[in-house]
């Protein structure tokens, strides 16, 4: 992926442009001084970037001046001078022109793309992936920005966040746009709207997916937390939004917005634009009924469970509010698959079925829980390998512990403990468990909690594995180590074939 060389008057324009204050030029400018692409890592520099000194809460990258400028940094971006003759533009706030900055050094990509913005706390993954399922059949070249990864075309690469800084996520649109891609689909965190990671790129749809009380470790409130993801959801941003209108919070936002929405429930009890009549979820997939002002639509899905009724029916009105036609959009959503991690079902002959999934909130565990419901057979149980993440948003585990109570058996674990102890990251699940009827085992080894609901469980029942999903590694005191949960689950589901092969044979 080649940048384009930009003058750096172009840069001093541009940030004069969107600044919130004064900016000032100063260094040794050499006649005809020119950049190409800006970096915020000065591990990451390349000869004759733009370095921008960004202020985070545990460093400050103006310390990491020299040392970018040693690697060949041709320029500065800093919000206090830094000492030497480099040129540097000061501006009242660093990351506060990364987006429209990263946006001019990568060739304004977003402006050549038709783009589609998914934020929500739960589903944003799956959404992102249908809708970009909707535009490849109707014959676009469309990339994708989640949670896991970034892809376009055969192509992909991976990225550290779920919405990447702003500087690699207008890069990771100019490389669609050179691999040929005529869209692309973001996953918009709430914590990249709040700290402005998609700063310069304006979708033609914003989707809301749903919402629940979740990042407040970052957002402090609520009110906050709504008040981010809303971010995205003005003329400035956006042309026009599909908002999932389930709950309160949705049906607020649809009615604050400032753009066209197309409202899309799966109550019978809600008017909106976009309802889902009928539906039914099985092993196979899903199928539904889904009604808009012109008629009611059959649409089929390889997705599993009724936690993803209300993302296709989001999905579905995206592709409609992008004017495609309704066999285009129902042939796009039937030909996806089920993103990694996202409800994947693994089983063998003799064993139970494994369900691996993203759930990590209260809500998305309940709905995630249901589904496991759904897919047991006759008398069949529900066991749940049930963690939650070291170090991050301790105030939802007892509620993780509330939903868990509709499991039969719950394998209490480790999920990550990033230095906090395993031991008192359970004891605050098993609050939430306490006054529930699910039987409560404690293995903190995740590798053996895995493996022993696998073979506790008959073949009649369902082992729901959550909290990772998609995810390789996980981190404990150390540097993360390999360990991938659908990997475990299949080892395991392996063991109770072969001894069921034994057994027969003897």
């Amino acid at each position: 992926m080649a940048f384009p060389v930009v003058p750096w008057q172009a840069v001093e324009q541009r940030a004069r442009a969107v600044a919130a204050g004064p900016v000032t030029a100063s260094g040794a400018t050499a006649p005809g001084l020119r950049v190409h692409g800006l970096v915020t890592d000065s591990r990451a520099v390349t000869p004759g970037c733009l370095f921008a000194c960004v202020r985070g809460q545990g460093s400050d990258g103006h310390r990491f001046a020299e040392q970018a400028l040693a690697a060949g940094a041709a320029a500065l971006l800093v919000d206090r001078p830094v000492t030497g003759g480099a040129p540097q533009l000061q501006v009242p706030s660093v990351r506060a022109v990364l987006g429209p900055l990263g946006a001019l050094l990568a060739g304004d990509p977003a402006d050549q793309l038709r783009l589609v913005g998914v934020t929500g706390s739960n589903g944003k993954t799956t959404t992102s992936t249908l809708v970009r399922g909707v535009l490849a059949a109707a014959g676009e070249c469309a990339g994708v920005v989640t949670t896991l990864g970034a892809r376009v075309g055969g192509q992909e690469r991976s990225t550290r966040l779920t919405t990447p800084e702003a500087p690699e996520l207008h890069g990771l649109l100019r490389w669609m746009l050179d691999a040929g891609a005529t869209s692309a689909v973001v996953e918009a965190s709430s914590i990249a709207l709040d700290v402005g990671r998609v700063d310069g790129v304006h979708v033609q749809v914003a989707v809301f997916t749903g919402f629940e009380e979740d990042h407040l470790d970052h957002h402090g409130t609520i009110e906050q937390y709504w008040a981010s993801k809303a971010r995205l959801f003005t003329p400035e941003r956006a042309d026009s939004a599909v908002i999932v209108v389930d709950e309160p919070w949705g049906a607020r936002l649809a009615d604050q917005t400032r753009v066209p929405v197309t409202r899309v429930t799966t109550r019978p009890d809600l008017e909106a634009d976009v309802r889902v009549v009928r539906w039914r979820t099985g092993p196979r997939g899903t199928d539904l009924v889904v009604e808009d002002r012109e008629d009611r639509y059959w649409v089929r899905s390889p997705l599993v469970g009724r936690v993803h009724v209300g993302n296709l029916a989001a999905a579905w009105a995206t592709g409609r509010s992008l004017g495609l036609d309704w066999a285009t959009v129902a042939a796009g959503i039937a030909a996806t698959a089920p993103p990694a991690g996202r409800n994947t079902l693994l089983r063998s002959p003799g064993g139970p079925l494994v369900v691996v999934d993203y759930a990590h909130t209260p809500g998305a565990l309940a709905a995630t829980l249901q589904t496991a419901r759904d897919l047991t057979g006759p008398a069949g149980r529900v066991h749940l390998v049930l963690g939650a993440r070291g170090r991050r948003d301790r105030y939802k585990r007892q509620g993780l512990g509330v939903s868990a109570r509709a499991a039969d058996e719950v394998w209490l674990t480790n999920e990550g403990s990033h230095g906090e102890r395993p031991e008192a990251i359970v004891e605050e699940l098993r609050v939430g468990l306490d006054g529930g009827d699910a039987t409560v085992r404690t293995v903190l080894d995740r590798r053996a909690a895995i493996s022993g609901a696998v073979l506790a469980a008959g073949p009649r029942d369902v082992v729901l594995v959550v909290g990772r999903g998609h995810e390789t590694t996980m981190t404990d005191d150390g540097a993360p180590v390999p360990f991938d949960d659908a990997a475990v689950a299949a080892e395991a589901l392996e063991s109770v074939t072969l001894d069921l092969v034994t057994d027969q044979a003897s």
